[in-house]
């Protein structure tokens, strides 16, 4: 048997925007499906067993859950207490925190790994992960190197669930949020989301260092990105639109900070790659770059129009057969959601080999 972790937690039942939470079962069916791809091993939870933790009392035994314990207070005081039940996993292998990580290498390596095992369980699967964040991005370190594992599966969602939601949740970490799910748009969610995550946590950690042992806090303290955590939703959407839909806001406010530390070259270059991979791809038409919102319907009824810009039916544009009236270049890139992960995928490999080598030689 190998060291496992037992993972005791009160669940909520239905997420903010409605859909089913079971962690349990969408464990058991990543570790169903995907037993037979060893690439993948050690790249996310492997479920020994788990379920809702029931309680023997005098009505027999029961589901431990919030309904239950609070049965017999009033339903108004019921209402306000979110309905969870009590839930305990065995998973392996028991991960590290990536902020223990050695060195930018090992990072990069890591993120290589947790967006391949991402990516097999979007498309083997069909599940959503919807909460990347630092915490939940882990490592496993043996004599051959480290390997990246993707961790807490409690907010994730089925693709189809997501895609057809009238009405978004607002999920995740706030400061790894995407700009739609932080405004709470009617733009469907995609794996997109989770890529613009991604660029979120690597901006982070870049910012305030890899390792607890070398962040100074002090030297970022007035530093725009701070406002991640400590402004509100629409605060800091308005900021990461600034900083993501311009190359020159992008340079100055996220990559000067960390270009200051000659050894985050590389996660500098993954950075950049990233970033023109899901905002700035030539590979679809000007409407679908950047960070462009459609304009409101009192705007429209004034006359005032978007700016115009090439025909999106041109036959090199990924996104030539996106309905031209979609206007929201999150909206379009929605559409080729696909497309675009798999080119986000190839760079995030890319540099995971790069590393990789970069780590075997130095040994």
């Amino acid at each position: 048997m190998p060291k496992v972790l037992i993972k005791d937690a009160w669940a909520q039942t239905l997420g903010p925007d409605g859909h089913v939470c079971d962690e349990v079962a969408y464990l058991r069916e990543i570790r169903d499906t995907l037993a037979d791809d060893h690439t993948l091993d050690n790249m996310y939870p492997r479920l020994h067993a788990g379920g809702v933790v029931q309680i023997k009392c005098s009505d027999g035994v029961v589901d431990d859950t919030t309904q239950y314990i609070l049965m017999h207070i009033d339903t108004n005081t019921q209402a306000k207490v979110p309905a969870r039940v009590h839930k305990r996993l065995v998973i392996s292998p028991v991960g590290e925190p990536i902020h223990d990580l050695k060195s930018i290498d090992e990072l990069i390596v890591v993120v290589g790994d947790v967006m391949a095992a991402h990516s097999a369980i979007v498309k083997r699967c069909g599940l959503l992960h919807r909460d990347l964040s630092d915490n939940n991005i882990m490592f496993c370190r043996d004599d051959d190197g480290v390997k990246g594992m993707l961790i807490d599966f409690d907010n994730a969602c089925r693709v189809t669930d997501v895609q057809n939601m009238e009405q978004p949740g607002c999920v995740g970490t706030l400061p790894f949020m995407s700009i739609g799910n932080l405004e709470h748009s009617k733009v469907k969610r995609t794996v997109l989301d989770d890529w613009e995550s991604l660029l979120y946590i690597l901006c982070w950690i870049g910012t305030f260092n890899i390792n607890q042992a070398d962040q100074d806090c002090g030297a970022v303290r007035d530093l725009l990105i701070q406002k991640w955590q400590t402004g509100s939703a629409a605060d800091v959407a308005t900021l990461k639109r600034q900083y993501m839909h311009e190359i020159s806001y992008f340079v100055e406010y996220i990559l000067n900070p960390i270009s200051q530390v000659q050894e985050y070259q590389n996660l500098l270059k993954l950075l950049l790659n990233l970033r023109a991979t899901l905002f700035d791809n030539q590979r679809v038409s000007p409407s679908a770059q950047g960070c462009k919102k459609s304009l409101p319907s009192w705007a429209i009824t004034m006359g005032i129009s978007q700016p115009e810009v090439p025909s999106p039916s041109d036959i090199q544009f990924l996104d030539r057969d996106v309905d031209p009236a979609i206007t929201d270049s999150f909206a379009r890139r929605a559409e080729i959601a696909g497309v675009l992960a798999d080119e986000l995928l190839e760079v995030t490999s890319k540099f995971r080999n790069e590393a990789l080598d970069r780590i075997r030689n130095t040994k």
